[in-house]
């Protein structure tokens, strides 16, 4: 086989040998948006990650395919710093839980629940009765046969 697709998540790994590259680069690409680790091993030994092995293919045939354009993905992680002094340092364990609290009542709504009687819902009978909007109608057309007369 000439290329080899190997991904890896959570101790599981799956192996697949195809002789297409295209089809071991849509089967990573699929692995790979699943959260899956992929590396594949070209027809010369080369193991490369996902992106530098369809970069060899978009040189390998510059003529048809072309790479796929990924989103920047920055690499700078934000932590919290250290060294600043924090705001609750004064402030009792029991302050704190109060003020959190009250921060998230604030941001919830709390929307009255309207209650429902039984007699709201329609009984299987009253759900197949005819309409009385039709016999209005039946009346209101007596009433001008009887202006006709």
């Amino acid at each position: 086989m000439a290329y080899t697709m190997i991904a890896e998540r959570d101790h599981h790994k799956i192996r697949k040998q195809r002789e297409s590259a295209l089809i071991v680069l849509a089967n990573a690409q699929v692995m790979e948006a699943e959260g899956w680790t992929v590396v594949i091993t070209d027809e010369d030994g080369n193991t490369l990650p996902l992106v530098e092995f369809e970069a060899s293919l978009s040189e390998k045939f510059s003529s048809w395919y072309r790479a796929k354009r990924r989103p920047v993905v920055p690499t700078t992680i934000l932590v919290p710093n250290l060294f600043e002094a924090s705001a609750t340092d004064d402030a009792a364990p029991e302050a704190v839980v109060a003020a959190e609290l009250a921060a998230e009542q604030a941001d919830t709504p709390v929307a009255e629940v309207q209650q429902i009687a039984e007699d709201d819902f329609e009984t299987a009978e009253t759900a197949n009765a005819v309409p009385a909007e039709s016999a209005k109608r039946d009346e209101t057309a007596l009433d001008v046969d009887e202006l006709a007369d």
